[in-house]
């Protein structure tokens, strides 16, 4: 069964992405303004998202209100690249990947019509530009998403502390923070093997994930963080990483 399955989505998958990428390729010859693309990206990534998420069997409950339509730093606990999928399809966002994923065969490609911000993490002393990036793009009234732990976890055992350079843009432009957490499910019940957090290889992660009956992921929305008056970014990074620490313990002791 999980055999057939996975053949299912695979060829739904192809189909879904090529189709996506010849669409939205169409789409950006007839915007010039940078900013305009920007949008059009996000919107194409959301559409692409909700689909690709559909097909291998991601089920996307959000709790609370979102309240992020408008230029905030959406901040996230990370339990792998389907944290991807959950996000992009909830929001409509500008991602910040790791400059690595450009020279993905398909997947660069797939990940470059989002418009995103590329991160490389190799080179520190791009922070300042990147910190203007995200400034920018919150600005013109364009969601950021960041998942500040800096690495995936399991999802078990509480959240990790917060790299403080994702916070300084929020400095910078006085935006809100919309600080959100994501908990896996597995549809089949026991341990959801969704989370990519360990040394498995990516490809037989995706192969055991395309063949699972499916996975149930909440995104709980907490109430926004606004820039406190002569706070500085690893204060806030702090401030914010307690706020959902707390919150995370309380979901996860009530589920």
């Amino acid at each position: 069964m999980s055999s057939l399955r996975r053949m299912f989505r695979i060829i739904l998958l192809l189909w879904w992405c090529l189709s996506l990428m010849l669409l939205a390729s169409i789409s950006f010859l007839f915007v010039w303004n940078r900013w305009r693309r920007i949008r059009l990206g996000s919107a194409w990534a959301q559409f692409w998202a909700r689909g690709a998420g559909y097909i291998i069997g991601l089920r996307v409950t959000l709790h609370g209100s979102k309240n992020c339509e408008r230029g905030c730093l959406v901040v996230s606990n990370h339990l792998g690249y389907l944290d991807i999928l959950a996000h992009a399809g909830a929001f409509r966002l500008r991602f910040a990947p790791k400059a690595e994923i450009k020279k993905w065969p398909f997947f660069g490609w797939l990940t470059a019509l989002g418009t995103p911000v590329w991160i490389d993490r190799k080179n520190p002393r791009m922070s300042a530009v990147y910190a203007e990036a995200f400034k920018d793009t919150m600005e013109h009234g364009i969601s950021m998403l960041v998942y500040p732990e800096g690495t995936s976890t399991d999802g078990l055992h509480g959240i990790l502390p917060f790299k403080s350079t994702p916070f300084a843009a929020a400095l910078k432009c006085r935006c809100n923070i919309l600080p959100t957490l994501l908990f896996y499910r597995s549809r089949s019940g026991g341990v959801s093997r969704a989370a990519w957090h360990d040394d498995t290889p990516f490809g037989v992660h995706v192969w055991n994930v395309l063949g699972d009956a499916g996975t149930d992921i909440d995104i709980y929305c907490l109430p926004l963080c606004q820039v406190q008056e002569n706070e500085d970014r690893k204060a806030l990074a702090a401030r914010v990483h307690d706020i959902m620490e707390t919150e995370y313990w309380k979901i996860e002791n009530a589920r």
